[in-house]
């Protein structure tokens, strides 16, 4: 079958009451970035390269293939975290051939980040933890997959990715104020 490769960037502004460095502790933190997901239902470490650092993962979740619950299909994949000072990259192999490699990293805002972005800092103020530096939780995301499975993943990847950031930012949140959940 025809594979393609193609790339995806989510950025999203860390609030000024929210530490970068809790961010990235999060994002080491790969219980949590695989329990995120409503759909796991379980997961156990395979294995760790301790030249590389590569920690890699079975993670079960069970969708539903029938509206109401009638044709419940359990799916196994392997997904793998490298942890980085700045973020970690996560490594996803899943059944119908998809591969991903995700790139997050904390890092500062740039010009190029977008209006969205940009006017976020300047209207509520964000950034104010770093010293008035805006920060951003950047994600580069490549995936291949089949040309057929591809408009799926694109209409899905980077509304489910938001999300995710949002949990992230919202758990560092609650880490910087002693709250834990």
């Amino acid at each position: 079958m025809f594979r393609t490769t193609f790339t995806n960037n989510v950025a999203d502004p860390i609030p000024q009451d929210v530490y970068p460095d809790t961010v990235t502790k999060l994002l080491h933190n790969h219980e949590f970035l695989i329990t995120m997901s409503p759909i796991v239902t379980r997961h156990e470490e395979r294995d760790r390269d301790e030249e590389t650092g590569k920690i890699s993962y079975e993670v079960y979740e069970k969708l539903d293939l029938l509206p109401f619950g009638l044709w419940k299909y359990e799916i196994r994949f392997t997904c793998a975290f490298q942890n980085r000072p700045d973020g970690v990259v996560s490594y996803i192999q899943a059944p119908m051939g998809f591969n991903s490699r995700a790139e997050y990293t904390i890092r500062t805002a740039r010009h190029d980040d977008g209006e969205a972005i940009l006017n976020a800092y300047e209207n509520v103020g964000f950034g104010g933890t770093t010293g008035g530096t805006a920060m951003v939780l950047d994600e580069v995301i490549e995936s291949t997959c089949s040309v057929l499975f591809k408009p799926f993943v694109e209409m899905t990847m980077v509304p489910v990715r938001r999300k995710m950031h949002a949990q992230i930012i919202a758990k560092a949140r609650e880490m910087d104020r002693g709250v834990e959940s």
